[in-house]
């Protein structure tokens, strides 16, 4: 009896299980093929999911850039520290989640 991960929750469980008692994958009436596929499909999940968060970061981050471009708050005021705190805020997610998705690609 070894421990394994289950391709569709990837956590570990016994290579004795026929069903993962995480997720309730069946794992009886799979073979090489159709657990390879659903590994794929559980990579390009993860990488829309990703690039879906990717997608937000860049909307707070231009948010804040177009605020304090067009509002052009006085500085000090909450609406100053807002406008920057959305920027420094989207910016280092954005890059996070970029660096995040170069590593996946990569794992192949």
């Amino acid at each position: 009896m070894a421990i394994a991960q289950c391709p569709s929750c990837n956590k570990p469980i016994s290579s004795m299980h026929k069903t993962c008692p995480h997720c309730h994958f069946d794992l009886a009436n799979m073979d090489e093929e159709s657990l390879h596929r659903e590994t794929v499909r559980r990579r390009i999940k993860k990488q829309q999911t990703i690039m879906n968060y990717s997608f937000l970061a860049l909307i707070l981050f231009l948010g804040g850039f177009l605020y304090l471009y067009w509002q052009q708050p006085v500085e000090g005021t909450w609406e100053m520290l807002a406008a920057k705190g959305a920027i420094g805020v989207g910016l280092v997610w954005y890059l996070v989640n970029r660096v995040i998705l170069v590593v996946l690609k990569k794992k192949k």
